[in-house]
């Protein structure tokens, strides 16, 4: 029975993983636009970048947007209530260039999170066909709308989520980011994204590219207004609607470091990990079981059973940690992060309690200097 169980545990991992890591190492977007051929008009394209308290990353990540060679574009710089100078660089650079258009938000009205909120006016201030919601620490190659909106016309899509490669920090952030990629790749079926089925769907915050009448039709961001896990729910608000969405893995086209450290990791999960459990216990309580069986279990197994038996354990482990390498290195993290996996397992199980305590203890979640009450939350979960 032992050894059953350990084999049945293989299968479990190799079904769950494989097709979705095939998928993540195959699926770029320069092997997929490099035959592609120009389409005779290129349709305009708006880049919203709603920004609070970005300084140290808004100049950069804006001046590669104007380093595009996208023949028709306008960029929607929003300054989301900054105290810092961010709203200062974004004039800056907007006296500079006429492709930049501002947006100076003061306040916002009830019913709405602030970045949700910052995102809907942005795209009303637009005029592209296509729109680009991404975030202001994001950084783009020259060429990157060239690809992806040649991509998302020929393919006749509605939705083009591109998966950013991560820029490098220190080894144990490296590793919980190259985690988070491993817990992407089990947990979403990205190879099913392109189907028809409404329960698959995605969405990344550094890449979101949208066609402006199907975004019109959902209803805009007014049907996810109060949901905190805005990318992901506008990838499902598009499968909901029938339309067609896929997913690229950018390699260099679209970058982006996501904290600044390993506790950044764990301190940047704290608004939207138990949010992603629709705040509840349970469903925390269940996943933490699962960590426990797919990360821990071969563990105990082999240090009980260190005979033939355990092989379909060990066979496990080291699958898993090929993949976590391997995702590590296809993420920018590197594969140097293998040896310390079940770590970062047990940091990013941490990092999801944690979140669960600071909301439940405050009663809701402080973003971007906005406390939103716990129960309003849960009662606007866009499901």
């Amino acid at each position: 029975m032992v050894a059953v169980t350990g084999w049945i545990l293989f299968a479990v991992w190799v079904a769950g993983l494989l097709p979705s890591v095939i998928t993540i190492v195959w699926n770029t977007l320069r092997r997929k636009t490099q035959q592609l051929a120009e389409p005779a008009q290129w349709p305009r394209l708006s880049v919203i970048v709603p920004s609070r308290n970005e300084g140290p990353n808004i100049e950069a990540a804006l001046r590669s947007l104007l380093e595009t060679d996208y023949p028709h574009v306008e960029i929607i710089a929003i300054n989301d209530r900054s105290d810092d100078e961010t709203g200062e660089i974004i004039d800056r650079l907007a006296s500079d260039d006429e492709r930049v258009k501002v947006v100076h938000i003061t306040d916002f009205p009830d019913g709405w999170l602030g970045k949700n909120h910052a995102m809907a006016l942005g795209a009303r201030e637009s005029s592209g066909e296509w729109l680009l919601f991404t975030d202001g620490d994001v950084l783009f190659e020259p060429d990157t709308f060239r690809r992806s909106v040649n991509y998302a016309v020929t393919s006749r899509i509605d939705h083009l989520c591109l998966m950013p490669r991560m820029l490098r920090g220190g080894y144990w952030e490296d590793a919980l980011v190259a985690f988070f990629g491993l817990l992407f790749a089990l947990g979403l079926f990205v190879w099913l994204v392109p189907t028809r089925l409404r329960q698959v769907y995605v969405g990344v915050g550094a890449f979101n590219l949208v066609r402006r009448s199907a975004y019109e039709v959902m209803g805009g961001h007014e049907p996810i207004r109060l949901d905190v896990m805005d990318d992901v729910k506008l990838g499902k608000l598009v499968k909901l609607f029938d339309f067609r969405q896929h997913f690229l893995r950018a390699e260099e086209f679209v970058q982006v470091r996501w904290q600044d450290s390993a506790w950044g990791v764990i301190r940047g999960l704290e608004k939207n990990a138990f949010a992603s459990m629709n705040y509840s216990l349970t469903m925390l309580a269940a996943t933490t079981c699962l960590f426990g069986l797919m990360f821990i279990s071969p563990y105990v197994m082999i240090s009980l059973f260190p005979d033939e038996r355990c092989l379909g354990y060990a066979a496990t482990l080291l699958f898993v940690h090929v993949v976590y390498a391997l995702l590590g290195s296809v993420f920018g993290s590197g594969w140097k992060v293998a040896p310390v996996l079940t770590f970062s397992a047990v940091g990013i199980l941490f990092a999801f309690w944690r979140s669960a305590y600071v909301t439940l203890r405050q009663g809701g979640i402080r973003w971007r200097d906005t406390f939103y009450p716990l129960d309003t939350l849960r009662k606007n979960i866009f499901r």
